[in-house]
Parts: structure tokens; C-alpha cells; sequence
């Protein structure tokens, strides 16, 4: 699952990526999926996810990582969002290269020149974590 912000050039996430953490732990809790590998950009946040069923859960996890973002947003705003969560689903066999390509992303943007550089990504979770619900970045 691929989520991006409205406005491209806002850093939201990394600002609020404690709350966007709390987000999706809390669509864990309720959808009962796992994380594979994740990274927060300034813009975009990135998720491999395995369901349980991929026709079970996946937009309803979408959904509420997106609206308890914006409700708990410091700027209580509405439509943060880009119009559409990307979703592809993938086989098995290419999880591996898809995880290595999701954790790759701030290489790509020019924000690290190593992914386990970059503290808001799944390849940087050997650091400790504060917590160990939702998105292990930051």
C-alpha cells in the first residue's frame, strides 16, 4: 500500500510519525494484518502488509489509517490525503524484491545514500524502538 499526501511538497509524516505509527497499529488491531516492511517519506508512506484475505480488511485498514490520521492531525485537517491509496498485490515470490524496493525509496528520493540510513523505514528497525505496534520506524 502505497499512501501519499495532497500536497507533495508537505513533510507531514516524518513530522507526525508517532501518530501515523499509532494509526496503523491501531488498523492492525482491528484488521489483523502483519507488516513486511515499511518507510515513512516526508510525503509518503509505503507498506508491504499481509492479509490474512486480501479482499478482507484492506480497504477498511486504508480507511481507518487515513481518517485517524487526519482526526488526530495537530492541524485538524481534512482531505490530507491524496485521492487514492495505491495497492498492488503481490505473490509470494516477489515479496522479497518488493521489500527491498519499499526500503530502497528514500535512497531513490535523495534522502539518504543507504536505506538503513534513513531513520523512518522497516531497514532501520535493528535501532531500538520505542514501541513495538504498528510501523517499526522512528
Amino acid at each position: 500500500m502505497t499512501f501519499r499526501l495532497a500536497n507533495a511538497s508537505d513533510d507531514l509524516l516524518v513530522r507526525q510519525v508517532r501518530l501515523l505509527r499509532d494509526c496503523v497499529a491501531l488498523a492492525q488491531q482491528r484488521w489483523d494484518f502483519t507488516i513486511d516492511a515499511a518507510v515513512v517519506l516526508p510525503n509518503e508512506m509505503q507498506l508491504l502488509c499481509l492479509f490474512q484475505d486480501a479482499n478482507f480488511g484492506t480497504r477498511g485498514a486504508i480507511k481507518l489509517i487515513c481518517s485517524a490520521f487526519e482526526h488526530h492531525s495537530p492541524r485538524n485537517e481534512t482531505n490530507v490525503w491524496a485521492a487514492e491509496t495505491e495497492v498492488i498485490e503481490i505473490s509470494g515470490a516477489v515479496a522479497p524484491l518488493r521489500r527491498t524496493f519499499v526500503e530502497a525509496a528514500p535512497v531513490r528520493a535523495g534522502l539518504v545514500k543507504a536505506a538503513a540510513d534513513w531513520p523512518y523505514s522497516s531497514a532501520h528497525k535493528r535501532t531500538a524502538q520505542g514501541d513495538e505496534m504498528g510501523v517499526a520506524v522512528a
